[in-house]
């Protein structure tokens, strides 16, 4: 029946069905915006759902803007112009998304693009005006399908996090060296999956080896300033006295030297990038990234109920959980956790589709952390490495 529809007629009805489903996918995580004229690509303005900032606030809070499309089947084409995906530096635009509907009913699938992804993965049409990016089966990668809807919306609301932090820092940028503010959340997605890093905590690492540019930087702007005073002073004596503020930056060979014992090259942090990057490519070949991640998710929750219900007391007191899975799709078929004195611990299990491993509660944990959730933390930790470690082994040890 609906092959006999006139174009005009499929072409609102494709509309009204992308938008519908994209509010219904969005409104669980944010706030959900529309304009009554669609510019800049906005067909829905999104807002985390916050009550601390205000948009008539000196910094409102930012907006996501998600750009719907329904595509009847994969031969259908869209065309999303390029001014709303990169600015006039050609930089992804951070913050716009394109979520792309495909199919009907329980054929219906959904595919999320950021702006970087569009301009990595998709080709440009000089012909079509004005200038865009040809929306088609180059968009339908398997990597790009919404496998896990919370993942999605995670990704989403971490770049809205992103965004925050570069308005806020914006205005500073007009000083000759401008002040950066950046944390956890200044990182790409990906690297914020929960993967067990044996390295250490990637977001983490990427902050501390920044702060480590950063006091680069002041020193620079130190003596800079100093340069500076001696520059536009117009008493010889005075320019002598302003000299003096350069001696704490002189080496012993009278040169001024910056990040003398700074690690260029960022330690160890090379090596975690490399484990992360192998085991999420690995996971998403075999579209297994969001069952494990959901596997670590159960994981978590076993964990803390655990504990709120029985709480470990006494120094040398063991957590420990038991994890049973298929090796091949990483479903869960048995999970449980106990607790107790040393003498009742069992022995730990490290086998392909079993896990069971626990940890003691210590006086010692790492700052700003109760040693009870580092407890938690270490049989989290222990039982995902060594379920994505027996899969996606290092090939650097045999």
């Amino acid at each position: 029946m609906e092959d006999s529809w006139p174009t005009w007629l499929k072409v609102m009805e494709n509309g009204t069905v992308g938008e519908a489903r994209t509010r219904s996918f969005l409104i669980d995580r944010f706030w959900v915006l529309e304009r009554s004229v669609d510019t800049d690509g906005a067909d829905f303005l999104i807002q985390r759902r916050t009550t601390t900032q205000r948009f008539t606030d000196k910094v409102p809070p930012r907006v996501g803007v998600i750009q719907a499309k329904y595509l009847q089947d994969r031969r259908t084409t869209h065309h999303i112009p390029k001014s709303y995906v990169v600015d006039a530096r050609g930089t992804p635009l951070e913050g716009f998304f394109a979520l792309l509907h495909v199919g009907k009913e329980d054929d219906g699938e959904m595919y999320l693009l950021s702006a970087r992804q569009i301009a990595d993965t998709l080709s440009l049409s000089a012909s079509h005006s004005p200038e865009s990016y040809v929306v088609g089966t180059a968009a339908l990668q398997e990597s790009y399908r919404v496998k896990s809807r919370k993942l999605a919306l995670d990704q989403i609301e971490h770049s809205l996090k992103s965004q925050t932090y570069y308005q806020s820092a914006a205005f500073l940028d007009q000083l000759n060296i401008p002040y950066r503010r950046f944390s956890e959340d200044d990182i790409d997605f990906s690297w914020t999956l929960p993967l067990p890093n044996p390295v250490g905590e990637i977001p983490k690492m990427f902050v501390e080896q920044k702060e480590g540019l950063r006091k680069i930087v002041f020193e620079m702007e130190e003596v800079l300033a100093a340069i500076d005073a001696v520059l536009v002073e117009k008493d010889p004596r005075r320019a002598l006295e302003l000299m003096d503020n350069l001696r704490y930056h002189i080496d012993g060979y009278g040169k001024i030297t910056f990040g003398g014992r700074s690690d260029f090259h960022w330690g160890d942090f090379p090596d975690a990038l490399d484990t992360h990057d192998r085991w999420r490519k690995g996971l998403q070949a075999e579209s297994l990234l969001e069952p494990y991640i959901s596997m670590g998710e159960k994981l978590q929750e076993a964990l803390l109920s655990h504990t709120t219900d029985h709480p470990l007391t006494d120094k040398g007191d063991f957590l420990q959980a038991s994890l049973e899975y298929d090796p091949s799709t990483l479903t869960v078929s048995n999970l449980s956790v106990s607790s107790g004195k040393p003498s009742e611990r069992e022995s730990p299990i490290k086998t392909l589709g079993h896990v069971r491993m626990a940890s003691t509660l210590d006086d010692w944990a790492p700052r700003k952390m109760k040693p009870m959730d580092y407890t938690i933390e270490n049989v989290w930790w222990n039982i995902m490495r060594n379920v994505i470690e027996e899969r996606y082994p290092d090939p650097n040890f045999d």
